[in-house]
């Protein structure tokens, strides 16, 4: 077990793996990356990676718009694979007013993201089998797609290795010790590691590390379902990935055959990350019916081929905590995504990786600090 460490960060999700390679690209040191089980064995591998820049933040366009460069040129930059799709995002609404979208198109116009406003009666080109009000219209993101989250994360481990990183998984962090309120070492099942920089990228178990360095963070933990259904005949697999703003759901492609379902602004519930019911519970898949077959009318004679649940970490305004925590010095996070981290990663990973490093990243993350400062919160009312 490596005892001495520059910088250890802690979780083993596409964040992790992200800050691990590109704190190893700007040769800071030695790091080392500790996960308890396994990389991606976490929430990350059970995302949607749904990739699109609509926004009401311009700081999560301007993300997304970086991350979907380096997804499309993901063999060249990282190596490896990200299973990056670029069939397009598809977002339907009954109007574009910001609350309705989802996003602020005037943001994502004035960051130069494409997008196409589809009228009423051009819907059924992209959704020929949809039923569609005569009210509503669509945006699409020709750029956007989805990746694979497990690909994702073990290529960004993979990069991370070859540039020195040090993977260890299998150890579990048992605690953290700080010193006159700066951090000393962090321990765990296999021994102690002196160092004196942390960054807390545990996901759902994010609240629980800080802890261990005696810093609180308002962080729920969610259960939020998955449905997989096999695609009808008459929908096209292939196409954009259909994010249904009225009925609150989405549905994309799993694999040729099989459709992922999932509802947006589930209602709460609570749960542990240890020991949360994985499966999908029978009164659940009547949820996710009801505004699938309402759209698509094929839907209604598919089978439900099986799901699963995730977990979210979720901070009370819904934005995630980025960055140094006052409390103790040389302690960080990168935590409480509420559902939104995955397609950020890899930027936030050298945004964050620039800033421990004592430089100003390029995009202006303070938007994500801890505590929110007062200027942050007023620009949120």
């Amino acid at each position: 077990m490596i005892n001495t460490a520059d910088i250890v960060i802690i979780g083993g999700g596409v964040h992790g793996a992200s800050l691990a390679y590109n704190l190893a690209r700007k040769k800071a040191g030695k790091i080392v990356l500790l996960e308890k089980k396994h990389m991606a064995s976490g929430p990350t591998a059970k995302s949607s990676a749904m990739i699109r820049p609509l926004f009401n933040e311009l700081v999560y366009v301007q993300l997304v718009s970086a991350a979907t460069k380096m997804f499309e040129q993901w063999g060249d930059s990282v190596g490896g694979s990200a299973g990056f799709v670029q069939n397009g995002f598809l977002r339907i609404t009954d109007s574009l007013d910001n609350a309705a979208l989802g996003g602020d198109l005037e943001l994502a116009k004035s960051q130069g993201v494409n997008f196409q406003v589809i009228p009423n009666d051009e819907l059924k080109n992209y959704a020929p089998n949809g039923k569609f009000d005569e009210k509503e219209i669509a945006v699409l993101f020709p750029e956007g797609g989805y990746a694979d989250p497990y690909l994702t994360t073990l290529s960004l481990a993979a990069a991370a290795k070859r540039l020195g990183a040090e993977i260890i998984e299998g150890v579990s962090v048992t605690g953290i010790k700080v010193s006159q309120g700066r951090i000393d070492a962090v321990q765990t099942d296999a021994g102690e590691i002196s160092t004196r920089t942390v960054i807390n990228c545990a996901g759902a178990w994010s609240d629980r590390i800080a802890a261990f360095a005696g810093v609180q963070l308002p962080i729920e933990i969610h259960r939020i379902p998955i449905c997989l259904f096999r695609r009808p005949l008459e929908i096209n697999i292939e196409n954009p990935v259909f994010s249904d703003g009225t009925h609150g759901v989405y549905l994309r492609k799993a694999d040729e055959n099989i459709f992922r379902s999932g509802l947006f602004g589930s209602e709460k519930e609570p749960a542990d990350p240890d020991t949360y019911d994985e499966t999908l519970s029978k009164d659940q898949l009547p949820v996710f019916r009801r505004p699938l077959d309402q759209r698509f009318s094929a839907m209604r004679k598919t089978y439900f081929t099986g799901g699963f649940s995730a977990v979210y970490d979720m901070t009370p305004d819904g934005h995630p905590i980025i960055g140094r925590m006052p409390e103790v010095d040389g302690f960080w996070c990168d935590c409480g995504w509420s559902g939104n981290g995955f397609a950020s990663s890899p930027v936030i990973g050298h945004s964050l990786a620039t800033e421990i490093l004592g430089g100003k990243s390029e995009i202006d993350i303070s938007y994500f600090g801890w505590p929110r400062s007062q200027d942050v919160t007023d620009r949120r009312k």
